[in-house]
């Protein structure tokens, strides 16, 4: 199966009564629902997605030449399994979502994550989104 997963990030501004007034209920060009959203396609075929609520994820990488790994606590972890065992990870601090929803189609899956308006995150890698708060005092310069 394909799978593709959008992250979005809730527009605080968002007004529902303006767009209920002039747009039928819809978003307009100067009343976006969303800040941005983030699509990313897995490019190999997934047989299914794992969500493991307070988790740990490890975030590894290299700064100053040297290597580090740092544990990430209280993330819902999407373990996305692919047909040959491989597995996928995203993640983000449980702080950060809203809620989540996984449509699971015949030929498809599709996760789709909704994150708050308010909460000043960061995104490392592709797929990883951490709370300020959360994110390591180590790495930070």
């Amino acid at each position: 199966m394909k799978c593709t997963a959008r992250f979005y990030k809730m527009n605080y501004d968002f007004s529902p009564e303006f767009a209920e007034a002039h747009h039928d209920g819809n978003e307009s060009e100067n009343n976006r629902f969303y800040d941005w959203e983030d699509e990313l396609k897995i490019t190999t075929e997934v047989k299914d997605i794992e969500v493991v609520d307070n988790a740990i994820y490890t975030l590894q990488g290299e700064k100053g030449g040297e290597a580090f790994s740092e544990e990430i606590k209280n993330v819902l972890l999407f373990n996305i399994i692919g047909e040959d065992g491989a597995v996928t990870q995203m993640a983000c601090s449980k702080s950060l979502v809203l809620k989540y929803d996984i449509n699971r189609e015949e030929d498809s899956i599709n996760l789709k994550v909704f994150l708050e308006e308010m909460e000043p995150l960061t995104n490392p890698i592709a797929g990883i989104y951490i709370a300020i708060q959360d994110f390591p005092k180590s790495l930070v310069d």
